[in-house]
Formats: C-alpha cells, structure tokens, sequence
C-alpha cells in the first residue's frame, strides 16, 4: 500500500518536472516584478548589506515583504552569486517547495478524513495545475506560504496546548511568508472558540503574536520616510492601500474585486485561456461550486478551520487594492479543489436519482446536464494538461528569445551610461541585477485602473520628464511589454506619442523594440 501510494505520489510530479527539466534557467524571472523584488531583496541579506531593496536609488529597508522567504532564496546567493547563473540554483530551491506543498496537502486530507480516491483527485489537480507549476517553479512566495499554512492546521486540529501553541508559531512563519497569513490570527482562534477550546485559542494566539508584534516593530523602526507613491508602492503595503483605497471608489473596489475574485478561484480548474463574456460567466460557476462544496465539506466537520480562513482571506481580498487573481487565491486552492470534488459528487447523487425517473422528459434533462457538467470538468482537466505540457513551454520557449535580446540592451546599457545613473525602468529588478544600475517602475495607481481613467496613464507619461527629474533620472528604458502594462492596450498611440518628446533622446533602439531614452 505505501509504495503504491508513493508511486502515484511519483507520477503527480511528472507535470511541474517536466517543466523544470526544460526550463531551469527560469526564463519568465522578473515578468511579474515583485520575483525580482524578492531576489534582490534576497541579495541584500546574503552580501550583508541588511534586508534592503538594493534597487532602488535610496536603497530603502524592505518593509513591504517579509523576511522569512528572501531569507530563503538568500542561500542561493551564498552558493552562487553570480546572476543570472544562479537562476538554475533558484529553480531547484523552487521545485521541492512545491513537492513538500504536495505532499503537506495530502496528509492534511488523510488527517481530515477524507476517502482516499478523493484525495488523490485534489491532488491531481493541483498536481497539473498550470498557476500551480508556474508559480511553483518561479521565485514567489506563494507556495512557499502554503507549505506554512497547511502545516499550521495539521498541527492545529492536534489536541493540547502544546499543539495549539506549536500552530500558532507555524502560522507566525507563514505570516513572515507573506503578510495575507495576518488572516490566521483571526480564523484560527475563532475556530478554537467556536469549539469552546479558549486556552487553545490563547495559546495559539501566544504563539502567533510575537512573529507578528516583531515584524511590525521591525517595520515601523526602519521604515523609510516615504511621502510620493513611487516610494509608499516599494516600502508600504498600509499607506498603499489608503492611496488607492477610500470611501469615494470603495463601492468600485468591492465591485471589482468580488468579481475578479470568484474569476480567479474559479480559472484555477478552468485556466484563463480565452477573454469572453460566456467563458468568464462558466468560469465563475465553477468558483461558485467550488464555494459550495465547500460548504458542504465544513457542515459535516471536515475542513472546518482552513473554511475559516478561506473566509476571513476572501473578506480581506475583496476590499484588497489589486484585483486578487489567480495568484492571490492560490493559497485556498487545496481546499477549493476539495469543494469542487464534494460538489461534482453531490451533483452526480442528485442526477443518479433523475436516472431512474419513471418520466422520460426529465431522464433527457437529467442526461444533458451530467453531459454538460462531464463536458467542462474534461474541459477544466484538457486546458490544465494543454497550459502545462503545450502553452507553457511555448510561452517559456518565447520568453527565452526574448530575454536574449534583453540581455543585449543590458549589456549596452552597462557599457554606455554612466555606472551610478538611474534608469526609469517597469522591469527595474532585473535591470539591477543585471547592470547594477537602480531605478524604479512607472508610478501607476490601481485606483485608476478601478475607474477605467486611461487618461491618467496618459498624464503620467506626458509628465514623464518632470518625474524622472524629481527622481534624479536621467534615463528611461521602454520596451514593448511596458505599453500593455500602461495602458492595456487601449492608449497606446498616446503614450508612444507621449515618449516622442522632443526632450527624449533615443540612444538605442534595440531589435525587439526597446528603446534607451536619454532626457536632454
């Protein structure tokens, strides 16, 4: 029995190996800024500089992020800090997190008591789940994260203090993880007194509040001063929030992010492939069966405090402000998966029951709904297997290309500007570590993107020399990825007229349309 455990155990690896075995170089490094945030930060703390964002001008202390994970990837500078060399070591740092995450995943459900073959379907899913492998195999926090949080409740549903005590020093290291675990501190108590366990739910409190109290301390002592959103987005997730976040686009915001929130719970099984009206609508039928089976699984006691979190975590999302996609809700993943499970079983009870109607009419309608459902959980399971064994490779295969061409823009930058001169940059990080050159990203707010107000994105850049001024900028790096990242695509001749400006220089204009610009 183990070593036919440990063999299907095996196979659910071959997905996320497969995609490291032909992509250790991780191409799609820095795409999504905040990896390459995170491994700068990591750099910091491994040459001894203190935990620090060494790319930006200032080189401020990293108070936006936790320690514990560039803690992590720090050892990786240890053992090779020549970059990007070190991205092979990073991605075999990266891929055994999401093999613990796994294997955590599956003693959680055992300890749960749920059926075996049950369990190996969520498994499974998670196993070839694209968001799942990619983030798995990259430098982010989230699986990472999920490895603390799933520890935290095996070891919380323990009886004892001992064990209340030990969750709650587990759920402090995944609050040192990513700040998103603060929704433990709430769930897991409540879980406790909802079960009349107070003492549990003081000593878990005991051992979570520490980690909690010492960060924040940590924090507010070496905090830079920051006063312009450019620095607040680097350094402060609260005064960030309030920039973005008020009473007068609030109702915008819950709007949105509701929205966006039952999208990417449910494109974790039915991944985004397609931007159309029908296809988004299915997608968050799917969440909303995910919800409700896992509604189902709370009422007969199973799940009850990762339930709880999911609650307080979806609560937290919502009034978030940055729409909470795919990556965001990966860490309820486990137990949405489970929910889908409990609800497509449930589903199939009920059409088992319409079989065997002695009406014909309501045999058909009860025979073209379970072909309707079968039909998009095969086609959730396809595009997983299509995203993770085709479109993936392809889109790493295209990173690759065009990370060649990067590097050659890097390298001409690092031999013709001046050493210390600061670049505007949206891929700041890499630029950083590849040229040691600081510099930050363009200072767009979510609060426009939440108003639809692109002319907001145009007034930056038609303001851009002023900006770059008042930051000690005397050079801008635009490529073609940044014109979808300003503007989505709906005011890009304004902003490609905005950086003709007489005042901007081209120096180089490399062959995959970036463009070195120097403010005369």
């Amino acid at each position: 029995m183990r070593l036919r455990t440990l063999l299907v155990f095996l196979l659910l690896l071959i997905p996320s190996a497969f995609y490291i075995w032909h992509n250790p170089d991780m191409p799609q490094f820095g795409k999504l800024h905040d990896d390459g945030l995170l491994f700068v930060s990591a750099k910091s703390l491994a040459t001894g500089q203190g935990f620090r964002i060494l790319s930006l001008p200032e080189q401020p202390a990293q108070t936006k992020y936790p320690v514990l994970y560039p803690l992590y990837l720090s050892l990786i500078w240890r053992i090779n800090p020549n970059f990007p060399e070190n991205l092979t070591v990073a991605t075999w740092f990266s891929w055994p997190l999401l093999v613990l995450c796994l294997a955590l995943v599956w003693i959680y459900w055992r300890g749960e008591n749920l059926p075996e073959p049950r369990i190996w379907i969520v498994l499974g899913l998670l196993a070839i789940s694209p968001y799942m492998i990619l983030f798995g195999c990259s430098l982010f926090a989230e699986v990472f994260f999920l490895c603390w949080l799933v520890a935290t409740f095996i070891v919380g549903r323990r009886a004892g203090l001992a064990m209340a005590l030990l969750a709650g020093v587990l759920a402090g290291c995944a609050y040192l993880s990513r700040t998103a675990g603060i929704a433990l501190i709430v769930s897991m108590p409540a879980w406790y007194l909802w079960r009349r366990e107070s003492r549990r739910a003081l000593a878990f409190a005991a051992g979570m509040i520490p980690f909690v109290v010492g960060w924040t301390i940590w924090c507010s002592v070496h905090r830079f001063p920051a006063t312009t959103p450019t620095l607040i987005y680097y350094t402060d997730y609260v005064k960030f929030q309030f920039l973005n976040v008020g009473l007068d686009n609030l109702a915008v915001v819950l709007w949105k992010n509701t929205d966006q929130l039952l999208f990417g719970m449910g494109s974790l099984f039915v991944p985004e492939f397609i931007t159309l009206l029908p296809v988004k609508i299915l997608t968050q039928v799917v969440a909303i069966a995910m919800i409700s089976g896992v509604v189902r699984l709370a009422r007969r006691g199973i799940a009850v405090p990762y339930s709880f979190f999911a609650l307080v975590s979806s609560a937290m999302l919502i009034v978030w402000h940055f729409p909470p996609n795919q990556r965001f809700v990966m860490p309820l993943y486990p137990l949405l998966a489970a929910g889908l499970v409990a609800e497509m079983e449930h589903l199939f009870q009920m059409l088992r029951g319409a079989f065997r109607h002695k009406e014909v009419a309501q045999r058909v309608v009860a025979g073209v709904f379970a072909t309707l459902v079968l039909a998009i959980l095969a086609g959730g399971v396809g595009l997983q297997l299509f995203f993770t064994f085709k479109s993936m490779p392809e889109q790493a295969r295209g990173d690759r290309l065009r990370l060649i061409q990067t590097r050659a823009t890097y390298a001409w930058i690092g031999q013709h500007l001046p050493p210390s001169a600061g670049i505007l940059s949206n891929d700041d990080p890499p630029l950083y570590l590849y040229t040691g050159h600081p510099g930050n990203s363009a200072p767009l707010m979510p609060r426009w993107w939440y108003a639809d107000d692109n002319a907001k994105v145009t007034a930056f850049y038609k303001g851009v020399i002023p900006y770059c001024r008042s930051r000690g900028f005397d050079y801008i790096l635009a490529t073609p990825d940044d014109l979808d990242r300003w503007s989505e695509g709906q005011d890009q001749p304004a902003v490609q007229q905005a950086m003709q400006n007489q005042q901007l220089e081209p120096l180089l204009k490399a062959p995959n349309g970036a463009t070195v610009f120097r403010i005369r």
